[in-house]
């Protein structure tokens, strides 16, 4: 007789268990008992055998049997639905090559609902029920590990914690297979300490094509009066936050950045206007035409070294949304300025289509900075992943009431699968490069202007990123402006600035323009020249910053007190980077800015606009 025949000739039900806790042999007895053919269970988990025992003693009696080999009887429900309410009599021992036999027998076939035997099952399976709902119901990952680090069991949040696996495939697995190769170490420590006393462990996850998860968990021995403890591994992903401390890391950089070059903006500002002018003067002399391509280089440079100021200033400065008139070729040519450098060294060349007469949009000028900022990059990003020299394009047009922007890139373009994912917070395909945030960002702050945006491929190659914005119906028809004085009048200008070279340059090129140009340095120097009998000036320009007791604005109410209306003619300078304190000063003035350095245009059009009507 062999051993399957001996096994079924037997009036006892046995169930070989693998160290992988599967179904290794079931004899016809078992299959009688349980009414469960061999062919539903052999190679198949254990719980198959035993559904309703799952969680409850019958899964500490295996673990210690195998911990310590000593055999161990116990009642348990058969549960299965065809032989409902029949309790076995479990005897476990444990075979060679940690094989465990289970040979069983119905202890009644009915237990009666008032005897004691049924009270105590129906209250243990009250308890597994009840501690099946409270694991799989934690809203943390939760697994139940072996000293040794085996997976026993692991509610759904744990199983998406190591991937999304199904949490029956992770039983048996080993948890540090998930942890790095640096960590691993450390991790199996952690569990064997956690025996005896509770522990705290940060790790990370890995997965391939996935950036690594950060875990923060404590580890408890949930049961240290038995041999083989079993321990609670209870998980936090921190993943988020991290990457959140890191976005307010680098905030609080740029917040220190903007402090920084607010500091200095002003002392940056004053000189580059007086080159600036002097340079656009010299250009302009009909005597030095030798000098004049020297001469434009030096006015042009100064003016784009006076826009990357201003640019930084206002990404960096942190001020409540605005909604107003905002050019996007403007914005384009402040985006590109400060690019430029890092463009040219990844050998890309960007270039702008957007005509003169696009209407203007209404947004947020420097959030729509940021918007387009954040498009570039990621243009540039993808086409450095090629190796290879490449082209960004950013075009607009107008469409129905709205402008659509288009930034084009000649990289690899993004993969089809996840082109409805780009917009999702964290999502990221930069690994650790990438915080997952740009895009997520720019969608929000284009929707919050009333716009839309979205991501396709294009045909060749690449990746185009568009974005859709309603016109300003606010902005004023150039056509329907006031009238400006006739092109060449004479005007009597009065200019209060107190760098000497700013003072000199503005006044040159006031002249330049035709005006006759009184200046002085001082608070007291102005209210004496414009206290002074038949004193009478078409325009003010008058510097935010004067001497050490005064400011612009401290002018400003004093002639506004004077009762004369010529607070009306001034026309405020500054080269600093309109603070909080100055903007509300300048809110409360209600008079218009010349932001340094400005060029002999800049100065034109604003003395047209103060002295039109």
């Amino acid at each position: 007789m062999d051993a399957k025949e001996l096994l079924d000739s037997l009036d006892v039900g046995v169930l070989a268990m693998a160290p992988d806790w599967t179904v290794a042999a079931w004899s016809a007895a078992a299959a009688r008992i349980t009414a469960l053919p061999a062919d539903r269970v052999v190679g198949g988990s254990i719980w198959i055998a035993f559904p309703a025992a799952k969680g409850t003693e019958l899964e500490l009696v295996l673990v210690d049997v195998l911990a310590d080999g000593k055999p161990r009887t116990f009642l348990a429900p058969a549960g299965t639905p065809e032989v409902a309410g029949t309790v076995l009599e479990i005897r476990v021992t444990r075979g060679p090559e940690d094989h465990l036999v289970l040979s069983f027998r119905p202890v009644h076939e009915e237990l009666a609902p008032e005897s004691r035997a049924a009270q105590l099952l129906s209250a243990l399976e009250a308890e597994r029920r009840l501690y099946l709902q409270l694991f799989s119901s934690l809203p943390t990952p939760a697994l139940v590990l072996s000293p040794g680090g085996q997976i026993l069991d692991a509610n759904p949040e744990g199983a998406n914690l190591l991937g999304g696996a199904d949490a029956t495939a992770l039983r048996g697995r080993v948890l540090t297979e998930w942890a790095p190769a640096a960590q691993q170490g450390m991790l199996a420590a952690g569990l064997r300490h956690a025996v005896t006393k509770r522990q705290d462990v940060a790790l990370s996850f890995e997965f391939a094509g996935e950036p690594a998860r950060e875990v923060r968990a404590v580890v408890v021995n949930v049961d240290p009066v038995r041999a083989a403890p079993k321990l609670l591994f209870l998980a936090l992903d921190v993943s988020r936050e991290i990457l959140l401390q890191q976005r307010l890391l680098q905030a609080d950089r740029l917040s220190q950045l903007g402090a920084l070059v607010s500091g200095v903006a002003h002392e940056l500002n004053n000189p580059l206007a007086a080159i600036a002018a002097f340079g656009e003067a010299l250009a302009l002399e009909p005597h030095q035409s030798d000098l004049q391509e020297s001469a434009e280089v030096i006015r042009s440079e100064a003016m784009r070294a006076g826009r990357i100021v201003q640019t930084l200033l206002d990404f960096a400065r942190q001020r409540p949304r605005m909604q107003t008139a905002v050019d996007l070729g403007e914005i384009a040519d402040r985006v590109l300025a400060l690019q430029r450098s890092a463009l040219k060294k990844a050998r890309i060349r960007a270039t702008i289509s957007i005509p003169h007469d696009l209407p203007a949009v209404s947004g947020d000028p420097q959030e729509l900075q940021q918007v387009m900022l954040n498009a570039v990059v990621n243009a540039a990003q993808a086409i450095e992943g090629t190796g290879r020299p490449g082209q960004i394009v950013i075009a607009g047009r107008s469409t129905d009431h709205h402008v659509l922007v288009t930034v084009d890139d000649t990289g690899p373009g993004v993969p089809p699968e996840i082109l409805d994912r780009v917009f999702e917070p964290f999502f990221s395909t930069k690994a650790e490069h990438g915080t997952g945030l740009g895009l997520a960002i720019s969608f929000g702050l284009v929707r919050g202007m009333g716009g839309r945006m979205w991501m396709q491929n294009v045909e060749g190659g690449g990746a185009r990123l568009s974005f859709e914005l309603p016109v300003d119906a606010g902005s004023p028809d150039a056509a329907a402006r006031a009238p400006g004085r006739p092109a060449g009048q004479r005007l009597s200008l009065l200019v209060v600035e107190d760098e000497d070279a700013v003072r000199r340059a503005m006044a040159l090129l006031a002249k330049r323009l035709g005006h006759e140009v009184t200046t002085v340095g001082r608070f007291a120097d102005a209210t004496e020249r414009l206290a002074q009998p038949g004193a009478r000036y078409d325009a003010l320009l008058v510097d935010v910053h004067l001497d050490e007791a005064h400011t612009g604005f401290d002018l400003f109410d004093h002639l506004r007190t004077a009762g004369q209306g010529l607070e009306q003619r001034i026309v405020f300078t500054t080269g600093d980077s309109i603070s909080t304190q100055t903007r509300d000063a300048l809110e409360r003035a209600a008079r218009p800015v010349l932001r340094k350095p400005f060029s002999l245009d800049d100065l034109r059009e604003m003395l047209e606009r103060v002295t039109a009507g």
